[in-house]
């Protein structure tokens, strides 16, 4: 069991635990409560009637390949509720609370730290959370917080969505192997195919390229020459991985290390996880991803 724990102003959240049981009874045994829960996908109802089928989803909560931890109010010390997090291309997150805290002011710190940190931990391009007509406290809360909904998520109605992708893939990746598509410059750009670069008239390889009538560096026979952005490492390996696999196989390596949380440009920067000196490295980081 992975153990994983969290902390906002007024909360905190750990790995449930059987000794919750007793006060998580309060809230799974309550149907007002329950009617707003997300039980989309399991086999039985989060009713509970007595402290054994408590502790039965408990024991079920100890999952490797997600985390369900419990929310503790700091003021008074309770068990209050639970939150569950899956991972992946879409994640999905689960919101269980006692009816004496759903309320938009806990509601609305419980998901502004699950946004904030849960991505980090279990990588997802975007997530879902359920949210049905009669929980409007958190449709308003969801709404205020940028998430789009409701939608049908696979065949089940009331989910909001958030997207954590920055990739524009339709702006590719530029004829030096720069990631148009990730670039933190992409807001107005339409990408150097498109002539969007300021400079595009004096780059080398923009004029190289172009001149040879190839789709970009990958192309060229007489890589690696050197040349214009191709004296950088990050240039390089990207090139040299997009010769290997095609500029799609490039953008796919891309936007999947970016749902694990693999930076291409930090906040206010033109550099990022990428901009490693040894140019086997960058590869390694291209194919692999970040290590354990």
């Amino acid at each position: 069991m992975r153990d994983y724990s969290y902390e906002s102003e007024n909360f905190l959240l750990r790995q449930v635990k059987k000794e919750d049981a007793p006060q998580l009874l309060r809230c799974y045994s309550d149907t007002a409560a329950v009617a707003l829960m997300n039980d989309d996908n399991c086999r039985r109802g989060f009713l509970c009637n007595t402290l054994e089928d408590m502790e039965s989803y408990i024991d079920i909560w100890q999952g490797e390949d997600y985390a369900r931890p419990a929310v503790i109010d700091k003021r008074t010390g309770e068990v209050v509720g639970t939150l569950e997090i899956f991972g992946g291309e879409t994640g999905v997150l689960r919101v269980d609370l006692r009816t004496d805290h759903e309320r938009p002011e806990v509601l609305r710190e419980l998901y502004a730290l699950a946004v904030e940190r849960f991505p980090k931990d279990f990588p997802m391009g975007a997530v879902v959370t359920k949210a049905v007509p009669e929980a409007s406290a958190r449709r308003a809360v969801l709404a205020e917080l940028g998430f789009s909904g409701p939608e049908r998520f696979r065949e089940y109605e009331g989910y909001y969505r958030l997207s954590f992708s920055k990739m524009k893939r339709e702006l590719g990746i530029a004829y030096c192997g720069l990631a148009c598509c990730l670039c933190s410059e992409n807001a107005d750009c339409k990408g150097c195919k498109q002539n969007g670069c300021a400079t595009y008239a004096e780059c080398q390889n923009y004029g190289c390229v172009t001149e040879k009538g190839l789709g970009g560096c990958w192309e060229c026979p007489e890589f690696p020459c050197g040349k214009g952005m191709l004296e950088k490492p990050r240039m390089r390996a990207f090139v040299r991985f997009a010769k290997e696999h095609g500029e799609q196989g490039l953008l796919d390596r891309l936007a999947e290390n970016e749902r694990a949380g693999i930076v291409y440009h930090y906040p206010d920067g033109l550099t990022g996880d990428y901009d490693l000196e040894n140019e086997q490295e960058i590869l390694d980081l291209l194919e692999h991803g970040r290590k354990e």
